[in-house]
Order: C-alpha cells, then structure tokens, then sequence
C-alpha cells in the first residue's frame, strides 16, 4: 500500500540519512574501525563462498578454543543499506559481543542494486543460508541453534526467510531458533514511486511480490519485528505490518533511538536487543 502522501514527503519519510545525516561520520567509522578488529582477532573462516558472484562470500567469526559438542550456536546477520550500499565487510562489529560471550557470528556479503534486483538478493541470501546450514560442521557451528537477523534491507531479507520453503533446499522447514527484523520494510509499494527506486528498478507487481506481509509465512520459529522510538514515520508503519499479516509476531519498539542507533545496539553486549537475540541462542 502507497501511503497518501506528496511524492516528496512520502520520499522524506524514507530518507534515513537526511533524518540522522551525521550517521555517516561518527557510527559508521566506528563501526568499520571495530570491524577491522574483529576481523584480525577472531577466529573462524573469512570469504567463504557460496555462489557465483563477487560478492557472495560470507564470514564466520568464532571464539577462540573448541567448540562445545555439536559446535557453536551462532547468528547469522544480513546487513542493510537500502539493498544498494554497504558490505558485509563493514558489519563485523556486529560479531563481537556474540564470540566474546561464547557464540558466532556469520556475516553475510550479497549483490547490491542495480548490478541484480532484490529477488536476486532474496536468492542469494537463500543460498547463504543453505550453506551455512549444510557447512555448519565444517564451519564448527551447531545447526540446530541457528538465530538469523538482519538491519533494515537486511530487516526485509529476514522476513523473507520467513517465507521461504526450506525443506525445497533440502533443509528442515524451521531451520531457526529465532528471528529478528530490526526496522525492516515488509512492504516494498512505497519504493516504487520515489528516489530508492533509481537502483531497485521495482515495477508495482514486482514490489507486492516481494513484499513479505503479503506472503505466506512458513517458518515457525520465534520472530521479532522491532524498531527505534525515533525513527521515522513510514519505519514505525512498516513494523506494525508483519504483526498485522501473520501469527505470533513480538512487535517491540525501543524508546529514543533512531535507524542507526537500533542497529548499535547489537554491538553491546549490555544492550537489551543483544540480550534478547542471545538468550534464544542459549535456550
């Protein structure tokens, strides 16, 4: 659904930078400096492949030592920027709280827009999964203690997994322990007629098709859809969708904080939203 709006002001409301525009320079450096140091002081495996292209690798990051038997629970995260910004490579920081409380962490690489669409993105992540799932031995993590998250484009893919047949890749139909959509868009209509939709090249019906509110879910497991107190009007929205559509969905607002301090939260371990996601992965 395409909110009445002016085309400029549905388009503000979707327009995280110009909302938070010192994002760039003071989160993200840090995160890509914290990144670069998980990435040299953790263990596990970096670039693993599971397809074709470029950018389809992904890293495991481990905790030093053995793993307990049958491996290490882990959480697999698929970053956002819109489908069209960012690497896997700037989001390693999101490992560090999970190997320093005795969990992994896989991070995953996809093909930004326009180079595919986001079908070929859900595929790719699809693939990442499967990979996972079917390498997890080799890659010493316990598959069945798999958590999978994803920031907003990443909030979107995590939904999409939620819809997935995964028993049609060979996997069990609820391959998760739990989910979690941190300020997802569950609804891609709105895209179409503004801005984003330069890179995504979304025509209406491929919008609604790939809009997981309006799919069937088919995965069983725990799912959180949850969102900063701060964000912008159309994120608030688009939270509340996933619960309005499907069964058993926690929705969970957290006060004050805006699209890009929601996803720091992960990066602490104090943090109420790595609390939660970790706890599942304890159970």
């Amino acid at each position: 659904m395409i909110p009445d709006l002016p085309t400029d002001e549905l388009a503000r409301r979707y327009n995280n930078g110009l909302a938070v525009p010192n994002w760039a320079d003071t989160l993200l450096p840090r995160w890509q400096s914290e990144s670069q140091r998980v990435r040299d002081e953790s263990s596990g495996v970096r670039d693993a492949v599971y397809g074709p292209l470029p950018r389809n690798t992904l890293d495991v990051f481990t905790p030093k030592g053995t793993p307990p038997s049958g491996g290490w629970p882990a959480l697999i995260f698929i970053h956002g920027g819109y489908w069209q910004r960012l690497s896997k490579d700037d989001w390693s920081v999101i490992a560090a709280p999970f190997v320093a409380n005795g969990m992994a962490a896989v991070i995953v690489g996809y093909t930004l827009c326009p180079q595919t669409t986001i079908r070929g993105i859900a595929g790719e992540i699809e693939a990442a999964v499967n990979h996972v799932w079917k390498a997890a031995t080799a890659l010493k993590l316990n598959r069945e203690k798999l958590a999978l998250a994803g920031h907003s484009a990443g909030g979107h893919l995590t939904a999409w997994c939620m819809t997935v047949d995964w028993a049609a890749h060979g996997m069990p139909a609820t391959p998760f322990v739990s989910s979690t959509a941190i300020s997802g868009l569950f609804d891609l209509e709105p895209l179409v007629p503004i801005y984003l939709n330069d890179a995504l090249k979304l025509t209406h019906a491929e919008a609604l098709a790939m809009s997981p509110a309006y799919r069937e879910r088919r995965v069983d497991c725990e799912l959180t859809s949850v969102v900063g107190g701060a964000e912008l009007e159309e994120f608030l929205r688009q939270n509340q969708l996933l619960g309005a559509h499907w069964k058993n969905v926690i929705e969970w607002e957290i006060p004050d904080l805006n699209h890009f301090t929601i996803i720091d939260e992960l990066t602490r371990e104090d943090s109420a939203l790595f609390k939660r996601v970790a706890s599942r992965l304890r159970d």
